[in-house]
């Protein structure tokens, strides 16, 4: 028995394995455009990990009606560290979420004990008129349970 622990340990050694390297985590990443007293219609914007110990692994809706249901993507992109994701709604001025609102959630498989560095950037936004609106773009990662 003591032989076969010693080949094991000898064999993680060789190959640079560790339990500790080669951890796979999961974590929840929410996106929020925040844009103030503006109706938000529709967007794009790109979600990437800037550190490449993450892959996206699946995209979510948000928490408004108007964009529920999981946005356009790109899924070649989606293969990588990043993401590029749209959505567009065409209900009425009165049901378009105003200020901050949940427009995405995506789903990361982390490789290893290094939490990914993350960066979201808006490529555009527009109102129910479809002309261009600032908005703020954020993210926060959900807290484990």
């Amino acid at each position: 028995m003591r032989t076969l622990l010693a080949f094991f340990f000898l064999l993680q050694v060789l190959t640079g394995h560790s339990q500790t390297t080669n951890t796979i985590r999961f974590k929840t990443i929410d996106i929020f455009l925040d844009s103030k007293d503006k109706s938000l219609a529709a967007y794009q914007l790109e979600f990437k990990s800037r550190t490449g110990n993450a892959k996206i692994v699946g995209v979510e809706g948000g928490e408004h009606e108007a964009f529920k249901e999981a946005p356009y993507y790109d899924a070649k992109a989606m293969q990588q560290e990043r993401v590029i994701i749209a959505a567009f709604s065409t209900n009425a001025e009165g049901n378009l979420p105003k200020g901050k609102t949940r427009v995405a959630t995506i789903h990361v498989q982390v490789i290893g004990d290094k939490d990914p560095d993350y960066s979201v950037e808006l490529e555009a936004a527009a109102d129910s008129q479809g002309k261009k609106i600032s908005a703020e773009t954020s993210f926060e990662q959900r807290k484990e349970k």
